[in-house]
């Protein structure tokens, strides 16, 4: 598909991973022991990197929109909300969890 195309591979591997990660925080709590390493340990801290890679990757977008034709602005722009989404999803998911966590 064009809009497909117009993300690029590796954006669209990260916003992938991102959207996957949302439903592993039901898992969260898990003893960490065989797979529970992963939902407990490995995923938590990945989703923390993914956040600040798609708002690094949201900010490059919008400053590499200054002074293009429209048609770079245009595919720019609709990079930049794909991790704006992304990353206000990870935000809502997972911030909740994080403070849940933290909470004393």
């Amino acid at each position: 598909m064009k809009i497909f195309d117009d993300i690029g591979g590796l954006r669209l591997t990260l916003i992938g991973l991102a959207f996957l990660s949302l439903p592993m925080v039901m898992f969260a709590d898990m003893y960490p022991e065989g797979i529970g390493v992963l939902t407990a340990y490995i995923i938590p801290s990945v989703v923390v990197l993914f956040f600040f890679v798609l708002l690094l990757d949201a900010l490059m977008n919008r400053v590499f929109m200054i002074e293009q034709p429209d048609q770079v602005r245009r595919v720019k722009r609709r990079r930049m909300w794909w991790d704006l989404a992304a990353s206000a999803s990870l935000l809502l998911v997972w911030g909740l969890h994080f403070r849940n966590t933290l909470v004393f």
